[in-house]
């Protein structure tokens, strides 16, 4: 909460004066009414703007018990939760909070208006008492089971439980309800965590702030826990419930619409990239290897459709994983050109160890690292196949990275392919990229330039005339400035082709293009 402080300052006037305004009211005995039509406005509206902008969409309101105490268990992905949930019920949520929001000017005022109930860290044994008690009274109480907001603060976005693609559940729904003897009510909310994610707000890390994606909350059948006897209320007793709750609410939620958009189960991160070769070396080495290297926010299956191609050539291949990539992208942030050199400095150093010579296929920012590894490795690497290498780009903003580094921690991904249809099939890159990260590779580029003379290997360049990331100019600063004599270098250019030129609409030409120019190289063909 320390980040906020200047803002806590800042509002405490107007703290005050809401203070004094709810004790008049009190004072005078219209602070009910008063309390019950500003909801009412405040709901009304708040459904209604939630719809126009967010195409909200309310599914299975007929699950919730029309009076009695119940607890709604509920996924959270966004500050907006609350009040997209608040909106689609049209009986009176009460939401549960962390005490430490009590200390917010403002926000502390909103929590007693609403009659919310905080969550003790200190004391959960006085938080379930005071959560059974009202359930009793009737209260229909909406609970977090996960804590917290996916990413919220510096919390890591990678702690997703596999099977249910969220946050550990916490046992405080299960405890409250049986003990109640009231009933869970799975909830899930799609489209908050990518409309309004921590990123944007409060943390402004990111632009924009705002995205209008479709919100459904889904509301799913009711849970009796009646039967469960409560007197054998164990930790394995509680963490079988809580899972199975948990499982459920993951059903009800369209994981696309999430942050980052996944399917569950979740398959575990390959750190290790892809390789055709044991770690015993052979006495007798291959003649040649290829070593395949990704773009930036890329995943290795933007250069692996190679694969298929390099059957029969008794070629070792190895498509390493470059820092900070294959998993999810705050895991880019510190990260800089010199990781990524060096990492595709290992896996070309550990590649020549079961060939003579190796073949650098490199798309984008893995076409300036092998640029690089070439003038620094011209004993190790035979040949270099560039596939838009990013030395200049389309975008003017990107001149300006080095500032708005410093300014936004985040930016959303451009567009990198022409065929939106095989985007939806084949796209695994980050939707959004750490903004230092960029700036390193943008100076990356600035650099590689200086010192493209120094590059004499034999090369084949391909670029797309309709690249929107890279310019196509690039394809021939390079052509020009390199060492390499003109009979052992050449541009191949491809007229439909997005930035991502292995998996956009002439993905089997350019596979096609590279494999031949390879079997040209080994003589395999």
């Amino acid at each position: 909460m320390k980040k906020y402080t200047a803002l806590n300052i800042l509002s405490q006037p107007a703290d005050i004066a809401l203070g004094l305004v709810m004790k008049t009211a009190q004072a005078v005995g219209a602070y009910e009414a008063i309390r019950d039509w500003m909801i009412k406005f405040t709901k009304n509206n708040m459904l209604a703007g939630y719809k126009e902008k967010y195409d909200l969409e309310i599914i299975g309101t007929e699950n919730i018990p029309e009076q009695g105490g119940a607890i709604l268990a509920v996924n959270h992905q966004s500050w907006i939760d609350t009040q997209v949930l608040a909106a689609s019920s049209k009986r009176y949520i009460h939401f549960t909070a962390n005490e430490e929001l009590a200390k917010l000017p403002l926000l502390n005022k909103l929590l007693e208006f609403t009659e919310s109930v905080y969550l003790k860290k200190e004391d959960e044994n006085e938080t379930i008492e005071e959560i059974i008690k009202k359930l009793k009274e009737g209260w229909l109480i909406a609970i977090y089971p996960e804590g917290r907001i996916e990413g919220e603060e510096d919390g890591d976005r990678d702690n997703l439980q596999p099977e249910t693609g969220l946050l550990k559940g916490e046992s405080l729904m299960v405890k409250c309800a049986i003990k109640a003897n009231v009933p869970i009510i799975p909830v899930g909310i799609s489209g908050s965590g990518q409309a309004f994610p921590p990123e944007a707000y409060p943390r402004l890390e990111m632009l924009p702030l705002l995205k209008f994606v479709p919100i459904t909350i889904r509301y799913g059948e009711p849970i009796n826990l009646s039967e469960a006897d409560t007197t054998k209320l164990d930790s394995e007793t509680l963490l079988k419930y809580t899972d199975e709750i948990m499982g459920k609410i993951s059903k009800l939620v369209d994981h696309q619409r999430n942050f980052f958009p996944f399917a569950v189960p979740i398959d575990k991160p390959n750190l290790k990239g892809l390789t055709s070769f044991t770690e015993e070396i052979k006495e007798e080495k291959a003649p040649y290897g290829l070593l395949a290297i990704h773009g930036f926010t890329s995943h290795i299956n933007c250069v692996s459709g190679l694969e298929p191609y390099l059957k029969g050539m008794n070629l070792p291949y190895s498509f390493p994983i470059l820092a900070g990539h294959g998993t999810i992208p705050h895991h880019l942030v510190g990260k800089t050109s010199q990781d990524w050199y060096k990492d595709a400095e290992k896996a070309l150093l550990e590649l020549n160890k079961h060939c003579e010579k190796v073949i650098v296929c490199a798309l984008s920012m893995g076409g300036l690292v092998g640029i690089n590894l070439a003038i620094n490795h011209p004993d190790k690497i035979s040949n270099v196949v560039l596939v838009a290498a990013c030395l200049k780009f389309v975008d003017p903003l990107t001149n300006f990275s080095p500032i708005l580094s410093k300014l936004f921690k985040f930016w959303d991904s451009p567009n990198s392919y022409n065929d939106l249809e095989l985007k939806k099939e084949r796209n695994k890159n980050y939707p959004i990229f750490a903004t230092d990260a960029f700036a390193s590779l943008f100076s990356y580029s600035k650099d590689t330039e200086k010192i493209l003379k120094k590059f004499n290997v034999p090369v084949l360049i391909l670029q797309a005339k309709k690249d929107q990331i890279v310019a196509p100019k690039s394809a021939e600063i390079i052509y020009k400035k390199i060492s390499t004599p003109k009979d052992s270098k050449e541009i191949i250019w491809f007229e439909n082709s997005g930035h991502e030129m292995g998996l956009d609409n002439e993905s089997d030409k350019v596979n096609k293009t590279i494999a031949d120019y390879i079997k040209k190289v080994t003589n395999a063909g």
